[in-house]
């Protein structure tokens, strides 16, 4: 974990492999969805079908927001990010780890989001 995040941030972050992630639609009202990440090396990487809401709203404006929380315990973190859609030869070997480490089902029709961390706040209340 880079030192961007704190001890509990990081923890956090890797316990999970779910988030929710946000990006802005074309009339300018958010769109949130659950989705699967990796986080390697400062970024993350979400698998997504190529023509998804998400990757055509991230075409227009590269600004994402991830949230990573447990409600339970009441901790969370949210990260600000700026995203790119990596496709082909740049996405196929993440796409072939989130294969064969996280099971995931991937085709061809996957792309993946790679985020770039900007800013954070986090809150931990339990």
């Amino acid at each position: 974990m880079t030192p961007f995040f704190s001890r509990r941030e990081a923890r956090l972050i890797e316990a999970k492999d779910v988030c929710r992630l946000s990006t802005i639609s074309s009339n300018g009202w958010p769109h949130s969805v659950p989705v699967g990440y990796v986080y390697h090396r400062g970024k993350f990487y979400v698998p997504s079908s190529k023509d998804a809401k998400k990757v055509v709203n991230l075409a227009r404006n590269a600004k994402a927001t991830l949230v990573i929380d447990d409600e339970l315990k009441e901790h969370g973190v949210m990260i600000e990010c700026t995203a790119r859609v990596l496709r082909g030869l740049a996405a196929e070997r993440l796409i072939e780890h989130m294969r064969n480490v996280k099971g995931w089902k991937n085709d061809n029709s996957t792309v993946v989001i790679e985020l770039s961390p900007i800013r954070k706040a986090s809150w931990f209340l339990k």
